[in-house]
């Protein structure tokens, strides 16, 4: 077994399976696994020994020149064997004498020197022997070490082909073979062997590497777990060690450049000094400003990039030079010049580049400009950078731009705002609103812009805080800034201030002030034929008209300006598809809402725009869109593709909590792990706090862990009453809803003292959920939706005091449910629609209409098993599914379990032969007992046989 801790395994699942599916089978295979170091090929080759059958035979390679014995990982094997089995080694040297050599207890004793084809033949011939007793994994690793005798002897291995029952994994690192490595023609000819599965580890996608950080140092925060995986490349050994650095005050690790550098020190002086002018060049090294700066004859040039290529310091990069193989090495390199000598080369760069700009871009110029002293020129060429980024759709490295730009210029300097204008539309555009705050906020406390200035930049802000949770007063933001505007303001920014204004007196509820304002700026859009400030506008005419309750005229103008754009995306055409998709989602036009939430994505990704709150959130939405609509399958599809796009991580928890509510229904989901994920993010974005906690409350209370399940009830409202500012939330209905339906399924159950505190809880539950729209309530009229949600609430109340006990008459409840019932029907959710009409069930079959019930069970069955909710289905099993001979009611799956109890099978032989828990069969029994009046199992069967429901016998 492995001799040392193997680092846990992320990711690598598509890599796991191949390899191990080279390896199974009776015949045996052989697997060859290369990567970088630190790439996961241990953790890889962990796993495959975890999951080994049988016996497990490791041997390592090790690098310190002289010291390695011959055949050394199968001295280990085979004495870690001897160690477990010394009978079986005996035995197996009996046999094979030529073993001998490779036993350490015996090796001492044995005369002459060993027989290299007795030696080899005794290998094969052992394994083939133990192959036959049982599987056999043989695991060589690092290889690139191993002596030229192991390599024979795995070449003989390979070339012969794995024994019958065993399995050959050996693994080398891809990044320490040059061409003259001994190892290289080993390799080539391993990879002309048909019987030899070759396994290259690529970097680890960032959702994995960002797992890594994580495990590696728990108390990281999201950004600089973020920081440090983007560092690391899809390494995971340098994810480790930068975590582990980042973790102790900062991500330098000086041990890490130290071994990297390693690599360097076995170049001869030329070569190095030409890899320490590519490191100031940068990660990737166009080869015409290598040739300029190095100044070198081209004959010292060509041997030196030679020795680079083969030592794996430098790879070619497609046709226009070469990059470091990882860019900690390019750093490591840069790092170790002397100060002097760095400045120079990086002088040397700029100097390049303004008399060829062919040779590079500004954004290179300006990093040359700026590591060499000149502030002037880095300036001019940060912002010329910036602009470029923005032209090609980089918001992200726009922001940097333009913030190196910021960080050059003077304070008093007149082009400080128009740089912190542009800065912050960049951030907000890279879905970093906080960022665009920071910098208008910083430009507002310094040197006194001039009025003008400070209205542009308090609309900015207002524009900004939209997008986040921090409690800003918009209205009053708005209010200055339109104050300060003369006469003779530019249209433009008088329009984005009204539009501004608008929205601000649109959310306090000032719904005739606001539709005045919006009408003068429309007005204003139109006479000078602003189209972006019109998209704006109609986009807040829309949510006027929605709230009014008549969107509609609004809606096709809103979509007859979207029809029109003929620029380039930008944020407010994204802001007026996300509010078109939106409504269609709130009134139930899922399809209609996924297209436009689907076109949304499509344009921003389109603009370089993705990672903008309206890019991610577009994603988020459209996973809602699929999930309540009914198609699931396209909502896992959904969540996965984003997984993949390399979204910000609060981007990708908003869509991963919007996702959680299909494996919740399917009964897969662990609550506490999707709490741990999403709670980072919930001041980031409220959405997640509420969807993640309504999820984690269902899943909680379905389980019966009903403290637990208020405790994050009460987490969930906290948190967002606070967040938002506002005494009741509309999140409150939906999991005071959730968590009465499962205080009411299990209050019966429950000892009388508990029983009375639960019914206390739920009245404090009910009244919360009632207050939300209650007399006084600040809140818009519900929608559809929340209608619901409100009547679903009250239903459950009502149950929860009738399995109380208290006076609730049949019919009542009934009613309540029924309402429930249209309420979600005419939303159309599919899968809320079968679990109301459960409840209904249950209630008719209270009142006494099993006919009634069973309808309500066949049309929940039919979709719950269309969508795979295996749960729902378990409740729908313990309800009645018709009326039965003799007038007694049983689900299908009572009359499965009768027929075994029939059989005579115990409640745990019940569940086996069913595939279901004791306790559910336990539950089915007492159901069956309840429903033909019996007090006993014998006297359940004989009851059953007699009503017709066993047939004959």
């Amino acid at each position: 077994m492995p001799s040392r801790p193997r680092p846990a395994l992320v990711g690598r699942l598509d890599e796991l399976a191949r390899v191990s599916a080279a390896l199974g089978g009776d015949d045996g295979g052989a697997v060859l696994l290369g990567g970088d170091a630190g790439i996961g090929k241990s953790a890889l080759v962990g796993r495959v020994v975890e999951d080994a059958a049988g016996r497990v035979l490791l041997g390592h390679c090790v690098g310190e020149a002289g010291t390695t014995l011959p055949y050394l990982p199968f001295v280990e094997m085979v004495a870690g064997l001897d160690a477990r089995e010394r009978d079986l080694v005996d035995e197996l040297v009996a046999a094979h004498p030529g073993l001998v050599p490779l036993v350490p207890r015996l090796a001492g004793g044995a005369r002459g020197d060993a027989v290299r084809a007795d030696l080899v033949e005794a290998v094969h011939a052992t394994l083939a022997e133990l192959g036959r007793r049982g599987p056999v994994l043989v695991v060589v690793e690092d290889v690139h070490w191993a002596d030229e005798s192991t390599r024979e002897l795995l070449s003989l291995l390979f070339t012969r082909g794995a024994p019958e029952g065993v399995g050959l994994l050996a693994t080398w690192r891809t990044d320490d073979i040059h061409r003259r490595h001994p190892l290289a023609a080993a390799l080539a000819l391993w990879s002309r062997l048909p019987s030899l599965t070759r396994v290259e580890l690529g970097p680890l996608p960032d959702a994995d590497l960002r797992q890594v950080v994580r495990r590696a140092a728990a108390d990281l925060g999201p950004r600089v777990v973020e920081d440090v995986a983007r560092r690391a490349e899809g390494n995971a050994f340098f994810a480790e060690e930068l975590a582990a650095a980042a973790g102790a005050g900062g991500v330098d690790a000086g041990d890490l450049t130290r071994l990297l550098l390693t690599r360097v020190d076995q170049l001869d002086d030329d070569a190095q000094s030409v890899v320490r002018v590519a490191a100031v060049i940068g990660r990737r090294v166009p080869h015409a400003l290598l040739e300029r700066v190095a100044a070198v004859p081209p004959g010292v040039l060509r041997t030196a990039l030679r020795a680079a290529l083969e030592h794996h310091v430098l790879e070619p990069w497609a046709d226009r030079g070469y990059e470091f193989r990882h860019a900690l090495l390019a750093e490591a390199v840069s790092e170790d010049l002397l100060p002097h000598e760095r400045v120079q080369l990086h002088r040397a760069c700029a100097d390049a580049l303004l008399e060829d700009p062919g040779l590079g871009s500004d954004a290179a110029l300006a990093r040359h400009a700026l590591a060499s002293g000149d502030r002037t020129l880095a300036l001019t060429a940060a912002v010329r950078a910036g602009d470029s980024a923005r032209r090609m759709g980089g918001p992200a490295e726009a922001l940097a731009h333009f913030e190196t730009a910021l960080g050059l210029v003077d304070v008093e300097a007149p082009e400080v705002h128009t740089l912190t204008l542009r800065a912050a539309g960049a951030a907000n555009a890279a879905g970093r609103p906080m960022r665009a705050m920071t910098l208008l906020r910083s430009r507002l406390a310094g040197t006194a812009p001039s009025p003008r200035e400070r209205a542009e930049l308090l609309g900015a802000l207002a524009f900004a805080s939209r997008m986040t949770e921090e409690r800003v007063d918009r209205e009053a933001l708005t209010a200055e800034a339109l104050t300060l505007l003369d006469d003779d303001a530019p249209a433009p920014l008088r329009v984005g201030l009204l539009t501004r204004r608008a929205e601000v007196l649109t959310d306090v509820g000032a719904t005739t002030e606001a539709l005045a304002v919006a009408d003068e700026a429309m007005a204003l859009a139109v006479q000078h034929d602003l189209l972006v400030d019109r998209a704006d506008l109609s986009s807040v005419l829309v949510r006027l008209g929605e709230a009014a309750g008549d969107p509609g005229e609004a809606m096709r103008r809103l979509e007859a300006v979207v029809a029109e754009w003929t620029d380039a995306p930008d944020l407010a055409l994204l802001r007026a598809m996300h509010v078109l998709a939106s409504i269609h989602l709130r009134r139930g036009d899922y399809r209609a809402a996924l297209e436009g939430f689907e076109r949304e994505h499509a344009e921003a990704r389109r603009a370089g725009l993705e990672a903008s709150v309206f890019g991610t959130d577009g994603r988020a939405f459209a996973v809602t869109a699929a999930h309540e609509m009914g198609d699931w399958d396209l909502a896992v599809r959904l969540v996965a593709d984003a997984a993949t796009a390399g979204l910000p991580a609060g981007g990708l928890a908003g869509v991963e909590s919007a996702g959680s509510y299909v494996p919740a229904a399917r009964g897969s989901l662990d609550p506490e792990a999707l709490l741990a994920a999403a709670r980072p993010w919930w001041s980031e974005d409220g959405r997640i706090a509420a969807q993640a906690g309504a999820v984690a409350v269902d899943v909680l209370g379905r389980a019966g862990r009903l403290e637990r399940m208020l405790e994050v009830r009460d987490e969930v409202v906290a948190h967002l009453r606070s967040l938002w500012s506002m005494p009741r939330v509309p999140v409150e209905v939906r999991v005071a809803a959730l968590a009465l339906g499962h205080i009411g399924s299990v209050l019966r159950e429950r000892p009388t003292a508990e029983r009375r505190r639960l019914l206390e809880v739920a009245e404090e539950l009910a009244s919360d959920a009632a207050a939300v729209w209650g007399p006084g309530s600040s809140l818009p009229d519900p929608s559809l939706e929340g209608e619901a949600w409100v009547a679903r609430a009250r239903a459950e109340a009502l149950r929860v005091r009738w399995a109380g006990g208290a006076e609730v008459a049949p019919q009542a409840l009934v009613e309540a449910w029924r309402e429930v019932v249209e309420l979600f029907d005419r939303r159309a959710e599919p899968y809320e629609v079968a679990r109301v009409r459960a409840r209904l069930a249950e209630v008719l079959t209270a009142a006494g209409d099993p006919t009634g019930a069973a309808e309500q069970v066949a049309a929940a069955r039919a979709v719950a098993e269309r969508l795979g909710a295996r749960p729902l289905l378990e409740d729908l099993d313990r309800l009645g599914a018709g009326p039965r001979p003799g007038g007694t009611t049983l689900t299908a799956r009572e009359h499965e379990v009768l027929t075994l109890l029939a059989a005579g099978r115990s409640n745990g032989e019940v569940g086996r032969a069913l595939f279901i828990s004791t306790k559910t069969a336990s539950v089915h029994v007492s159901n069956i007992l309840a429903k033909l009046g019996a007090g006993s199992r014998g006297e359940a069967v004989a009851l059953a046989r007699e009503a017709g429901l066993l047939g004959e016998g």
